[in-house]
């Protein structure tokens, strides 16, 4: 039986990619924030539109993982995910020392390269301590009972009332893609460290574990490792192999039915970027090997030339009867010559007001009502 969330659409099943992209990440959220709008509009609806309710299956990588977590996990509106957001990434990347924000004694700019320093001496400049906080702080106001609330971020992803969701993260020590759901799955492990270990464990993942394991990036945050008693993988950031999760996604749809029954249909596959820039060819710097391994990870992490592939993949399926109606939409805004990274929290405003450009311009306004098409069940 296809699991069901509130609503349904008659084209089948309808399926929320989320990237990577640390503070970017806020940009898809804006746009998802728009599509909820407008699907509640089309229905006439008083209130505003839960994600979970909308979409039979999510997937989020890094900061998408987070925001995957807020919207399925518990079951919060982009509304909500927004503002709790910006509360996260302030939280979790305003510079410290031994756990102080030091923006508060000296120039955010200063702070900033003190933090920056820290990769000098550590393997990453910011503590999971924060990113711990900033999540038990959500759970605890956002969890979907008393247990929830009363756990924080110790309570297990796994959830009965959950929205039916996907955190990617990366088995660092076995260099491979592993997946934490919030729900129990039909997949038949293939034995191997990484399958026998979630075969075993996954159903103790907790909310804490996953944020930070889905968001473990080297030189940002600490490797993270599991089982905590008794370590038999240890996760970095699921951006390294799969920063735009679209693959896991389509291939996870099978666990929406079961193994003797026929695969879905799909109505949709929504993919929310956090805002590209051209890609440029490595700096001539006297270090040159910093410019191309710059370029290098930039490669590894790029989330459009997945997209593209995904959009090839999906345009030949088009042509066969049973996807024939299923509608691939990839939103993603361009940050133009904006030099935002990923932990600039101080340019949230600036990346919000980029977001909503994007969502006015013509072009744009036609691929985002093909997405409410696609997502209002009918």
């Amino acid at each position: 039986m296809v699991y069901l969330p509130a609503t349904r659409h008659l084209n089948g099943v309808r399926l929320l990619a989320l990237d990577g992209g640390g503070v970017r990440g806020v940009a898809s959220l804006i746009i998802l924030k728009e599509i909820m709008k407008r699907v509640q509009a089309r229905k006439g609806l008083k209130e505003e539109c839960r994600p979970a309710d909308y979409f039979e299956l999510g997937a989020g990588t890094s900061t998408g993982g987070i925001i995957g977590i807020m919207l399925f996990r518990l079951r919060m509106t982009a509304s909500e995910a927004i503002a709790e957001y910006d509360d996260i990434s302030k939280e979790v990347f305003s510079p410290k020392m031994y756990g102080w924000n030091i923006t508060r004694v000296m120039p955010n700019r200063f702070a900033s390269w003190i933090n920056n320093s820290k990769t000098l001496v550590q393997s990453s400049r910011f503590d999971d301590a924060s990113l711990k906080k900033a999540i038990n702080k959500v759970v605890a106001k956002y969890g979907l009972d008393e247990e929830d609330r009363r756990l924080e971020g110790d309570a297990p992803l796994l959830h009965p009332k959950s929205g039916r969701m996907i955190v990617c993260t990366t088995a660092q020590n076995r260099a491979e893609t592993v997946l934490l759901r919030s729900y129990k799955d039909n997949t038949i492990h293939v034995k191997s460290k990484v399958n026998d270990a979630m075969k075993e464990h996954s159903e103790k993942i907790t909310i804490s574990l996953a944020t930070r394991a889905t968001s473990a990036a080297p030189t940002y945050f600490p490797e993270v490792k599991w089982p905590e008693h008794d370590p038999k993988l240890t996760f970095w950031d699921g951006g390294l192999l799969n920063n735009n999760p679209i693959d896991q996604l389509w291939y996870s749809r099978y666990e929406l039915v079961q193994p003797s029954e026929p695969s879905p249909p799909v109505s949709c596959v929504i993919s929310l970027g956090t805002g590209y820039v051209r890609p440029d060819s490595p700096s001539e710097s006297w270090f040159q090997l910093a410019g191309v391994a710059s370029s290098v990870m930039g490669f590894a992490t790029n989330t459009n030339a997945k997209g593209k592939d995904f959009s090839r993949h999906m345009t030949a399926l088009n042509n066969r009867p049973e996807h024939a109606k299923t509608r691939y939409v990839r939103l993603n805004p361009s940050l133009g010559a904006s030099d935002i990274g990923l932990a600039d929290y101080t340019k949230m405003e600036e990346l919000k007001t980029l977001a909503t450009k994007y969502i006015e311009d013509k072009d744009n306004q036609l691929w985002i009502d093909k997405a409410v098409l696609a997502v209002c069940d009918e």
